[in-house]
Order: C-alpha cells, then sequence, then structure tokens
C-alpha cells in the first residue's frame, strides 16, 4: 500500500482525537528505516520491518553497550552478520492510532512473548498527546545568565548522524508530553522528543525523561534507510482447538484460541475414515467468546448435508488470507 493511502487513513482519524508527530512520522517512514540509540549501558537499533495501513513492525536489537566498543562502522554490516554480541533480537507489531501491541516475538528465545503496553517505549509514546515545545522553553547552552539580565544563550540541539556521518548544523523539531501514571519513575513527568525537521529519520532522534531524580536520556547515534534484516517478517502464532466438538442443541460447536489479528476463518472437515482423507467445505457461524476465544458452530442439517453416518472427521481451520496458519483438531469427531 502506497505511503500517501496510509496517511490518507491515518489524518482521517483525526476526527476522533488528533494524530501525534510520531504517529505521522511513522505512517510515511519506509522499510528498513533505523535509528541506533545509545542509553544507559545498552545499545538498541530499531528498524520499520513493514508498514501497512493500520500497522507497522518494528524490529529492535539490543547489546549491552560493552559488548560493542568500538561501535560497529557499519550499522547495517553488523544486522547482515547477525549482530554480534547482542543480547536480544525481537520484533514488535503495532496498531499506529492506538499504540496497542498486536504481536511481539522473540528471536533470541524462539519463541512468542507477552509484552505489555507499558514495556514498549513506542506503544506508550504512540498514545502520548505531544504539544510544540516554545523556543524559550528548549535547552539552551550554557549556565542561566544573572538575574534581570537577558538570556542570549543559543538554543542546544543535539547530533545527528546519517550512515555513520554526522550532519553539520541539522535542525530539530521539539515535542515535550507528559509520561502517563503508569506505576514506573516516569509516571507524570516530561518526556522531550527532538525530531529532524527534514525527516531524514521517521523515529526521534534525541528523547529526555525529566525525572524528579534523575534526567534519563536515549540518544541516537546513527540512523539511516535500506536497512536488510535476516528476519523478513514477525512469525504468527496459529489457532489451536480447544477440547473435542460440543454437541448443541442445534448443532456441534468448536472451540478456537486464536490471536487477535486473525477475524474470520474457513473450515473443513477431513474424512480419516475414506482412505483418500477426502477435504470438505463446511459453512459455520462465528461467535466470539473471548478476546482470544471464538466458537464456531454448525447446524444439523449443514452436518447431515456434508458428512456421512459412522465416519470419523478431523476438522481443520484456516484463518482467511492465511493460508500457512491452519490447524488440524487432533481428537476424530464421530458423525
Amino acid at each position: 500500500m502506497s505511503r500517501i493511502v496510509i496517511l490518507a487513513i491515518i489524518w482521517g482519524t483525526a476526527a476522533f482525537g488528533e494524530i501525534s508527530i510520531l504517529q505521522k512520522r511513522l505512517a510515511e517512514a519506509r522499510t528498513g528505516d533505523y535509528l541506533v540509540i545509545e542509553s544507559p549501558k545498552t545499545t538498541t537499533l530499531i528498524a520499520i520491518r513493514s508498514n501497512e495501513a493500520d500497522a507497522f513492525v518494528i524490529e529492535e536489537i539490543s547489546a549491552p553497550s560493552s559488548q560493542l566498543t568500538p561501535y560497529p562502522t557499519s550499522w547495517p554490516d553488523w544486522v547482515k552478520h547477525r549482530a554480534p554480541g547482542h543480547s536480544s533480537w525481537s520484533m514488535i507489531e503495532l496498531n499506529i492510532r492506538s499504540g496497542e501491541i498486536i504481536e511481539s516475538y522473540s528471536f533470541s528465545k524462539n519463541g512468542w512473548i507477552v509484552l505489555s503496553q507499558e514495556e514498549s517505549l513506542f506503544a506508550t509514546l504512540l498514545q502520548l498527546p505531544m504539544q510544540l515545545a516554545p523556543t524559550e522553553a528548549r535547552k539552551k547552552i550554557g549556565p542561566p545568565p544573572m538575574g534581570g539580565e537577558a538570556d542570549t544563550r543559543q538554543i542546544w540541539q543535539p547530533s545527528l548522524v546519517i550512515s555513520g556521518k554526522r550532519i553539520g548544523q541539522p535542525r530539530f523539531d521539539v515535542f515535550t508530553a507528559t509520561w502517563p501514571q503508569d506505576g514506573t519513575e516516569l509516571s507524570g513527568h516530561t518526556v522531550w522528543l527532538y525530531f529532524d525537521q527534514e525527516e531524514r529519520c521517521p523515529f526521534p532522534i534525541w528523547v529526555q525523561f525529566d525525572t524528579t531524580h534523575a534526567t534519563i536520556t536515549l540518544r541516537g547515534i546513527d540512523s539511516g534507510r535500506g536497512l536488510v534484516s535476516p528476519y523478513r517478517f514477525i512469525p504468527k502464532r496459529i489457532p489451536e482447538f480447544i477440547g473435542t466438538a460440543e454437541r448443541v442443541d442445534a448443532g456441534v460447536r468448536l472451540r478456537l484460541k486464536t490471536p487477535p489479528y486473525f477475524t474470520s476463518f474457513h473450515l473443513y472437515a477431513i474424512d480419516i475414515t475414506a482412505k483418500d482423507r477426502k477435504l470438505i467445505a463446511v459453512a459455520h457461524q462465528q461467535k466470539k467468546i473471548d478476546k482470544d476465544l471464538i466458537a464456531l458452530e454448525i447446524d444439523d442439517n449443514e452436518l447431515k448435508l456434508s458428512l456421512q453416518p459412522k465416519h470419523r472427521y478431523h476438522w481443520l481451520v484456516v484463518p482467511e488470507g492465511h493460508s500457512e496458519a491452519y490447524s488440524e483438531s487432533s481428537r476424530p469427531f464421530l458423525f
């Protein structure tokens, strides 16, 4: 989908609440755009892995800074060689409008991980109302003037590095926001975000949190475009049948545990009594039971029309548009 269409969809949500500068920048981002962030003791590379109309996937690779001394001369080469010294490598899929985490997968742990909204910086930042900081409120160079003296100090600017080259005299748009009351040390405190005015990087180059006891800084040390990863996409979980088919008044009910990004399913019966394991499409009704639990209900007339008496069947479910994520029941159903 083109970035123009993505922007139109994102801007179309403005009637329900203003979009943030971060939402706008991410909507315009390209696959492979990346930023390397240095925080206390840890260095993290974040990259756009995919960007669709309502969701995007962020790739995150972190390493103890002590394992990257000196820093790689080329971050794309570092990733190409599977990020020597890294401690974690994951992908997170987020709803670009709400910040909701759709899926998270750890390549380091070879499995899906449960990541709360509070544990993802981007999930929180996407939901924060941001205001453009007035010039007089921005950080300046040098000590403040004595009482009564005019403040002639220059505005402080972070450095901007693109593909290993430091950019001379970059300009930034600076936004502020208040961190939500989430029970962390950041609760209720101000966050400052510096975005490159020329939009050469979709991420904030500098993020600063002013807390009661200290200032916490996430400093961009390099950025660029076209970063290629050995992992092309975020793996999707597959639906799972829960228990056995249940007899109900008007037919049969199957319960299915499924990730929320699968919303519609095709259902088939596999005749395991027949030698050719015949595959039969079965019409059904779908009902949501819980966040990740749905029921597929088949009425008696459909069963009689599709299945043969005294034959055993396995059920096969295929999410619409995702034939690779099919799931087959393990227990036979006797009709």
